[in-house]
């Protein structure tokens, strides 16, 4: 059995006077890409990657993703479950405000593919935070600021109400590997809180979405959650410095 939470340490690099968030590991917790609010650019955002040799060492400093432009906001990163496609949201050339598109690779560290929408997702809403489920092509996404679900190359994805409270704005999806157990952010609470649902198949219906107050200690508006595979660790972002600030907490 797992236990508690280590504190959770902001990490150097992604944790800086500027604005950072969305903080996404792959490679076995070895890469984080993020997104940094570049004022200079009328405060889009661009995607930075960091790696480590080990999961116990310091990662790198940053550096901008090849395929991240000025003059264009590319955030929200969420890595397939290979570590092979990045999915993330921008509005070059959108449909709607932020679309979702997608970059592939061979293998870690090796180069990506120009960004390609991903088909059947993007609609004249804002969509962001596309969380694919396993290795299917089932999805969540945030679409306005609703929670909605669909298929890569389907119909346009739907809302998922048990998720989605009326009036409140919801972000930062993500779905655990057996796609059975998800975290988002929510103001729900008329502050921006962590929260977790559960269903106990894929055809059924998500329960009713409770708190995540694991790091209630740090305090400040916290989103943007991720959680390693073995449940062992955990990256966010809170404000609580003054700015968006990348932590990750270890068990």
């Amino acid at each position: 059995m797992l236990g508690p939470w280590g504190a959770p340490a902001k990490v150097t690099g992604a944790s800086t006077p500027a604005a950072e968030d969305d903080g996404t590991l792959a490679n076995g917790g070895l890469e984080l890409v993020f997104a940094v609010a570049d004022p200079a650019d009328g405060n889009n955002k661009d995607l930075y990657i960091m790696t480590r040799a080990t999961t116990s060492s310091a990662f790198g400093p940053p550096s901008k993703l090849p395929f991240s432009v000025t003059g264009s906001s590319d955030e929200t990163p969420r890595f397939s479950p290979n570590g092979k496609t990045l999915y993330f949201a921008s509005n070059r050339g959108a449909v709607g405000n932020l679309d979702i598109y997608r970059v592939t690779r061979q293998n870690a560290g090796g180069p990506w593919s120009a960004p390609a929408l991903v088909p059947g997702v993007n609609t004249t809403a804002l969509e962001k935070w596309f969380m694919p489920c396993g290795m299917s092509n089932d999805y969540l996404v945030i679409q306005g600021g609703d929670i909605a679900r669909g298929t890569i190359g389907g119909a346009p994805p739907v809302v998922v109400t048990e998720l989605s409270a009326p009036a409140a704005a919801e972000t930062g999806t993500f779905l655990t590997g057996d796609c059975l157990t998800v975290y988002f952010a929510s103001v729900r609470s008329g502050t921006n809180k962590l929260y977790t649902s559960h269903r106990t198949s894929l055809t059924t219906a998500w329960q009713a979405p409770t708190p995540v107050d694991d790091f209630a200690s740090i305090g400040g508006d916290q989103e943007d959650p991720w959680l390693a595979d073995d449940g062992r660790m955990f990256v966010f972002v809170s404000n609580v410095s003054g700015t968006k600030d990348v932590y990750i907490s270890v068990r």
